[in-house]
C-alpha cells in the first residue's frame, strides 16, 4: 500500500492544488452572485452549466485521454480551466457565466477521469476502496480549505479570480517535474451506458446520486446559510466544516468496505445521510455548536456516496474497461449534478431554506431502497 501510495503521490499532489483553487471557486461562484442580487434559481441555472459540461466531458474525453495519456490529457485540461476562470472576472452576467462554467465542466470532467480511472488502474481490485478513499479525502480536504480561502480577498473585486487562476497553473507542476508513473496507452474501449447501468444497476444510479449530493451542496448550501443569516465568515466555515466532514470518514468507509459487503455499506450510509440531512435543519438552529456538529456528521456521510459507488461499479471491469467504466461513472455523476440544483431551489421555494436539506435526505432514502433491491455488479464482456 505504501508503494502504491508513493507512485501515485505527484498526481495525487497535483489533485490537491488543483481542488484548492477550484474549492474557493465553488463557494465563490454562489456568493458573488447572490451579491450582485442574483435569485437561488438563476443561481441555480449557473451551478447547474458546470455540471452540464461535466455531462459532456464524460462523453467525450475518454477516447482521447486512452490515446494521449494521462500526464498530457491533465496538463490540457486544467490550462482551459485556468483560462476559462480568468474570464469569468471580465464581465458579471448569468448567460456568460453560464457558457463558462459549461467549459469548466468540460475539462474537470476530464480531468475527473484522468485521475480516477488512473488510480483505478494501478490499485489492486480488493485495494480500490481504500485508494479512491484517499483520492476522495484528499479532495475534500483541499476542497475545505478552498473555502477558508474566500477571506483573503473582496469577493467583489478581480482578486478571488487571480487567487483560483494561480492555484490552477500551480497544479501542473508536480507531475512536470517529478517522474511519474502513468497507466500505459491502450486502445479506447467503448461502453454504452445501457452497457454500463447493466454492469452495476446501483454504481451507475449511485453515480446519479452522488452527482445530486454534491453538486446541491457545493453550488446552493452556501445560499441557504446566506438566507439563515450567516455572514460570509460564518458560510466559510460552515462550508469548511461541512466538506472536512467529507474528508475525515472516507478512509474508515473505504477500508470498512473493502472488507466486507461494498453493497451493504453503502445503503448505510444512504440511509445515515438521509436522517442526517432532517436533523441539519430541525436541530442545528438549537444552537451554532450543535450546527456545526452535525455538518460535520452530514458531510461526512454524504461525501462517501460517491467513492462507495464508483468502487462497487468496479467490482467486476475489466483492466481495459476501466477508462470507459469511468467516463460512464462521471456521465452517471454528471446527470445527477445538473438536475440537483436545477430541482433543488424549487424544494426550497415550498419549505423555505431547509427545503434544501430535504430534498437531499428524499434522495439519499430513495437511492438506499433502491440497493435493496438491484442485483450484483455484473461480468460485462465487451
Amino acid at each position: 500500500m505504501l508503494t502504491l501510495l508513493k507512485t501515485l503521490f505527484p498526481p495525487l499532489l497535483s489533485l490537491a492544488i488543483l481542488i484548492l483553487g477550484n474549492g474557493l471557486l465553488n463557494t465563490f461562484v454562489p456568493v458573488r452572485l447572490e451579491m450582485e442580487g442574483y435569485s437561488a434559481t438563476l443561481i441555480g441555472i449557473v451551478v447547474s452549466s458546470l455540471y452540464l459540461g461535466i455531462l459532456i466531458g464524460s462523453l467525450r474525453t475518454t477516447r482521447w485521454i486512452s490515446k494521449i495519456g494521462h500526464i498530457k490529457a491533465f496538463i490540457v485540461f486544467t490550462a482551459i480551466l485556468a483560462s476559462v476562470t480568468y474570464a469569468q472576472s471580465f464581465w458579471i452576467h448569468i448567460g456568460y457565466w453560464s457558457f463558462l462554467r459549461i467549459l469548466s465542466g468540460i475539462s474537470l470532467g476530464g480531468l475527473f477521469i484522468v485521475i480516477e480511472s488512473w488510480l483505478l488502474m494501478q490499485a489492486p481490485p480488493n485495494f480500490r476502496s481504500a485508494i479512491l478513499s484517499i483520492y476522495v479525502a484528499i479532495f475534500y480536504a483541499s476542497l475545505s480549505l478552498g473555502q477558508l480561502l474566500i477571506n483573503l480577498s473582496d469577493p467583489m473585486t478581480i482578486f478571488p479570480f487571480c487567487i483560483i487562476t494561480a492555484l490552477f497553473v500551480i497544479s501542473i507542476l508536480p507531475i512536470c517535474i517529478v517522474s511519474v508513473s502513468q497507466p500505459p496507452l491502450s486502445e479506447p474501449v467503448r461502453l454504452s451506458t445501457l452497457q454500463l447501468f447493466r454492469l452495476s444497476p446501483l454504481g451507475f444510479i449511485g453515480g446519479v446520486t452522488s452527482g445530486i449530493i454534491l453538486a446541491t451542496v457545493h453550488g446552493l448550501v452556501p445560499v441557504y446559510a446566506k438566507e439563515t443569516g450567516m455572514s460570509l465568515s460564518e458560510i466559510g466555515t460552515f462550508m469548511a466544516i461541512l466538506i472536512f466532514g467529507g474528508f475525515s470518514l472516507q478512509w474508515p468507509m473505504g477500508f470498512w468496505a473493502d472488507r466486507v459487503n461494498r453493497r451493504y455499506v453503502l445503503n448505510m450510509v444512504n440511509l445515515i445521510t438521509a436522517l442526517l440531512g432532517i436533523l441539519l435543519v430541525q436541530l442545528g438552529p438549537i444552537s451554532p455548536t450543535l450546527l456545526l456538529i452535525l455538518a460535520w456528521l452530514f458531510g461526512g456521510f454524504s461525501f462517501t456516496v460517491y467513492p462507495l459507488s464508483m468502487a462497487y461499479a468496479c467490482e467486476k471491469a475489466k483492466e481495459e474497461q476501466i477508462v470507459a467504466l469511468t467516463g460512464g461513472f462521471v456521465l452517471s455523476y454528471g446527470i445527477g449534478a445538473v438536475a440537483g440544483p436545477a430541482i433543488a431551489p424549487i424544494a426550497m421555494q415550498i419549505f423555505g431554506p431547509s427545503g434544501l436539506f430535504y430534498f437531499i435526505s428524499l434522495i439519499c432514502l430513495i437511492l438506499c431502497l433502491f440497493g435493496l433491491k438491484t442485483p450484483a455488479p455484473a461480468i460485462l464482456d465487451e
